[in-house]
């Protein structure tokens, strides 16, 4: 007879036995939802904060030289900070084997799972954890993510990876960085700049990739799967799993509490606009704060790229967009910095960001 919620210490069993909410969820049948994921009313997600009627620009890439494409991306960067591409080159098969990939490591044994557990890893460049900050959090994420790092300038950078995904891995780092590339290519022009060696490092010189997991909740009202936030990098390119509707949101507007859905499009790459772009833009881009709910039917997977600066980057307003005396909106940080405030407290919306703003 399996053991109820009573009967062990939920946060003790998730995060310090490093089981991870996979293995609860595995470990126990769940009939309500332990207290250490019950968010506070103002944190959960309700219905009533749907902005009906508006929907997520969905661009058409086939032809990247097509001048209305680069309109159509800068126009979505700047209005909501977040579009789906369609047509980008990716096979829709390949994007399936990624998923498939994703689930395949989260059907290992919890023993083979726990091999990655972040601190004991036995790789430099992949790693699990819970939640978002499960040793700052006061309320948990319904959440397990395995985090890939991309260095293909050591040979031997995935030599530990996970024999069940990393092919996949690997390959879908392969696809995604041209795409992430012709789009920042397009937004920077929009700028009056260009990449070149002196800001590439800052724009591009780190990718990363998540293995999102969100199982199945028993009261996913009083749950969230993550918390708002708005990413911390340069530019994030997020495959959806193809059949779970309703389960990311953007906010609408900056100075409003409406989000609108972000539904998954068989074969579309969700892009969205981080903090890093907002700054270096001085603000005509903006970041898009999101969350992802989640549900009592079936688990999800999504898997997110996160393009950004290496950790020693300056950033800062870009000269170009300061060229006619308008004043910097930012002050200068080094990108190491800020990761730090970022990942040093829960999830809480754009408060990073903000506090990097000038009087």
């Amino acid at each position: 007879m399996r053991p109820t919620t009573d009967e062990i210490e939920v946060r003790d069993f998730v995060v310090n036995q490093k089981n991870g909410v996979k293995g609860l969820v595995d470990f126990l049948t769940l009939t309500t939802l332990p207290s250490p994921y019950i968010q506070p009313p103002q944190e959960r997600f309700t219905s009533d904060k749907i902005l009906l009627g508006s929907s997520v620009p969905v661009i058409d890439v086939s032809n990247w030289n097509d001048p209305h494409v680069a309109r159509e991306i800068c126009h979505a960067a700047t209005k909501l900070g977040l579009f789906q591409i369609v047509n980008h080159g990716i096979a829709p098969a390949e994007l399936m084997g990624v998923t498939a990939a994703a689930r395949g490591f989260f059907e290992l044994p919890a023993e083979e799972r726990r091999r990655y557990w972040r601190g004991i890893s036995v790789s430099e460049t992949a790693w699990l954890t819970t939640s978002f900050n499960p040793y700052k959090e006061s309320v948990l994420e319904w959440r397990d993510f395995l985090k890939f790092e991309y260095l293909p300038q050591r040979h031997d950078f995935a030599a530990t990876w996970p024999s069940v995904c990393k092919e996949q891995v690997i390959d879908h780092f392969k696809k995604i960085k041209p795409i992430t590339e012709k789009i920042l290519n397009i937004l920077i022009n929009n700028l009056n700049s260009v990449i070149d060696e002196s800001n590439k490092e800052t724009l591009m010189g780190t990718m990363r990739m998540n293995f999102n997991y969100y199982p199945k909740c028993p009261e996913p009202s009083l749950a969230i799967g993550t918390g708002r936030h708005s990413d911390i990098n340069t530019l994030t390119l997020l495959l959806q799993e193809d059949g779970v509707s309703s389960s990311l949101y953007a906010r609408a507007s900056e100075d409003g509490d409406k989000w609108i859905h972000v539904p998954p499009i068989p074969g579309a790459i969700v892009v969205n606009i981080g903090d890093v772009l907002q700054i270096l833009s001085n603000d005509r881009y903006r970041s898009v704060e999101h969350c992802v709910v989640v549900n009592n039917c079936c688990s999800r997977v999504s898997i997110p790229v996160f393009c950004g600066p290496v950790h020693d980057s300056v950033i800062e307003p870009l000269p170009e967009v300061l060229e006619d005396n308008e004043m910097a909106r930012y002050r200068k940080i080094v990108y190491s910095d800020y990761l730090k405030g970022f990942f040093g407290r829960p999830h809480d919306g754009k408060k990073t960001i903000e506090s990097h703003k000038l009087p």
